[in-house]
């Protein structure tokens, strides 16, 4: 091997490290900066299981399963699952006209905030407290400790009362502070009488989110 050879060779060992360094340095830099995980550069996976789209975030390591038809949004503070026969834009301002359709927003942040403020404890101490009775911390109309992926979590139910609407619309928001990990996971979604099956949906998606 003559020695031009050895110097191209290096020269290329060198960048091939200097590559695969940068992209582990910016995997985990997408995972532990402070803040809410940006969505927009996630590392979602997805295949088709029967009746299912199974979507897996490799990056936090979570496991979502959708209807397959449905679709998926990435923003910088979330990632939207939805039906794409969704009839209106925005289910809160079109509530009298959402009639097909469901959608279901989920977020992770981390321990601190943008200001490296730990914000884990507050999470994690609001359920407890509301676990051992105390309803103060309850500040929805309707508070109830679930499981979810073998983490408890806190869903909270707010019932909204729009003028004109003779059905019942309400507002799911749920936390689940993985102690584990110091992330705290957010879903949130509405229900409609007028859209009864998006009950359905978010129980299913609730029963096989999988957080490693």
């Amino acid at each position: 091997m003559n020695r031009n050879l050895k110097k191209a060779i290096i020269i290329i060992l060198s960048l091939l490290l200097i590559f695969f360094y940068y992209k582990l340095y910016l995997n985990l830099t997408l995972i532990e900066k402070p803040g809410y995980y940006d969505f927009e550069r996630s590392n979602i996976q997805e295949k088709v299981v029967d009746d299912k789209k199974i979507l897996t975030e490799k990056n936090l390591g979570i496991t979502m399963q959708i209807p397959k038809d449905w679709e998926y949004e990435k923003y910088w503070d979330g990632l939207v699952v939805k039906d794409p026969d969704l009839n209106v834009e925005s289910v809160i301002k079109d509530y009298n006209d959402w009639t097909q359709g469901c959608s279901i927003g989920i977020s992770m942040s981390n321990d601190k905030n943008m200001d490296g403020v730990s914000t884990f404890d507050d999470d994690f101490n609001k359920l407890k407290f509301f676990e051992d009775g105390d309803d103060g911390y309850c500040d929805f109309d309707h508070c109830e400790i679930i499981e979810i992926s073998k983490i408890k979590a806190l869903k909270e139910t707010k019932e909204l009362k729009p003028e004109g609407f003779d059905g019942e619309l309400k507002y799911i928001f749920i936390e689940i502070p993985d102690n584990k990990t110091k992330r705290v996971y957010r879903m949130e979604s509405f229900l409609s009488t007028q859209v009864p099956e998006c009950q359905e949906h978010l129980n299913d998606f609730i029963n096989n989110l999988e957080i490693k």
